[in-house]
């Protein structure tokens, strides 16, 4: 389990990403996000599925403070635009995972660009199966694992 300790350094977070990517390839990136920023919180969009699901669910399961922005329709068909606006001036550093098709995503990715916000941006494909995708090895395997995980399951009982 992730030490909440080593995460509230202040940082927030923003996570967006297609929808169509939902698979644990999604998690283990955001993962290792959550693991080099240390965010005190991640910030969202409230109502889609896919990567902002997955962030919103993996919030809950360590315990990461969460901060989500919703449609506001007064805005007509400019919601989408002022949320992702909002999610954006809501954090000190975005998160991108994109399939490469996604219209929202590439509208945000230029957003954040124009904005100066400090972005990482993946781009993967939809996977074609819904669990154990994993990644595919770029590197020739060497037979040396890490020896020190990026998550323990330490509890201090003091």
């Amino acid at each position: 389990m992730l030490d909440p300790r080593n995460v509230m350094e202040g940082i927030r977070l923003s996570v967006h990403g297609s929808r169509s990517l939902d698979d644990e390839r999604v998690k283990i990136i955001l993962l290792e996000e959550v693991a080099k920023h240390k965010p005190s919180a991640i910030v969202t969009h409230g109502e889609p599925g896919g990567v902002c699901k997955v962030a919103r669910d993996l919030c809950r399961e360590l315990a990461i403070p969460l901060a989500l922005h919703y449609l506001n329709f007064k805005y007509l068909r400019g919601a989408f635009e002022h949320r992702s606006n909002a999610v954006l001036n809501d954090s000190d550093h975005a998160v991108f995972i994109y399939d490469g098709s996604s219209k929202g995503t590439s509208n945000e990715i230029g957003m954040a660009k124009g904005m100066g916000i400090p972005s990482t941006y993946y781009e993967i494909d939809p996977s074609e199966y819904k669990d154990s995708v994993g990644f595919e090895p770029t590197t020739a395997w060497t037979g040396e694992i890490e020896t020190e995980p990026l998550f323990t399951n330490d509890v201090d009982d003091g």
